[in-house]
Parts: C-alpha cells; sequence; structure tokens
C-alpha cells in the first residue's frame, strides 16, 4: 500500500454510504484486543466489494504496509456496518489514494434460479450460467456475523 491517508479509530464513528469509496481501509472489532482489517475494492448494486486481509492487529492502527488477502472478497451490507453501524463496530480508518482494482478480479457471486441463473463479477458484469461445475458464493451481502463465519474470525 502506498499514497495512504490516515483518519484513526475516532475520527469518524460512521460513514455515509455515499461516502464510501475503493480504497478505503477499514477496521473491525473482533473484541477489545482484537481488530480485523480489510479495504473496500468497489461499490456495487448490493452494497460494496471488499478484501479482508490476513492479519490482526491490536489496535486500529494501520500502516501502509502490504497486506496479503484472506480468501476471496465478499460483498459486505455496508449500509449496516458503517452507515446505520446497526451490527459490529466497523470503521474506515485510512484511505489508499492510488488504489485500484485489478480488471483481471476472477472471483464471481452467483444468484438466480432454475434456468435464469447468473454469474456477477465485482464490477456487477452478469453472464448467464449454467449452475453446473465450480461453486460460487452467492450474490449476497454479509453483515458482522457473516463475514466472521466466513472468514473463522
Amino acid at each position: 500500500m502506498s499514497l495512504c491517508e490516515f483518519y484513526g479509530w475516532d475520527k469518524q464513528v460512521k460513514t455515509s454510504l455515499k461516502k464510501i469509496k475503493a480504497g478505503d481501509i477499514f477496521c473491525f472489532a473482533l473484541d477489545k484486543h482484537k481488530y480485523g482489517v480489510g479495504r473496500i475494492m468497489v461499490p456495487n448494486s448490493l452494497g460494496h466489494v471488499a478484501e479482508i486481509f490476513d492479519c490482526l492487529v491490536d489496535s486500529p492502527v494501520i500502516d501502509c504496509k502490504a497486506f496479503s488477502r484472506l480468501g476471496d472478497p465478499v460483498i459486505l451490507d455496508s449500509y449496516s456496518l458503517f452507515d446505520r453501524k446497526a451490527e459490529g463496530d466497523w470503521r474506515i480508518v485510512a484511505h489508499q489514494n492510488d488504489y485500484q482494482p485489478s480488471d483481471d478480479e476472477t472471483v464471481r457471486f452467483v444468484y438466480g434460479v432454475a434456468d435464469n441463473v447468473k454469474l456477477v463479477d465485482i464490477f456487477d458484469n452478469e453472464a448467464p450460467f449454467s449452475g453446473e461445475g465450480s461453486e460460487y458464493p452467492l450474490y449476497s451481502p454479509m453483515g458482522d456475523e457473516e463475514v466472521r463465519k466466513h472468514f473463522r474470525l
């Protein structure tokens, strides 16, 4: 990571949905002494696609080092997590100014039923899908509890 603006944990408890942008780095409280870290990749029609990093920190202070991704990106229910604060304690703590998600991102989500199943990429581009073959995550936003379960945090 480079060219980061740091905000800190206490600067902004809530972040309006319309102010969340690609490159925002967030922390989320796991307990009183551990925090998860992630980055907003892109907005989408359900919330924001985000990557969760393979690190836990003792305080929500982030430096500009490179983090490695923990699993595939997920769709966050950013309205409930950041704007309304309806579940968990998630806060934007920094912004990476030069961040651009890769056009080659391979993660896809699936939605639909029977003969009308679609695959959706992180940019909300849809493609028909036969429903056979690989397992894809559901095109559905995750809240605090779902993220914790999904990443076993």
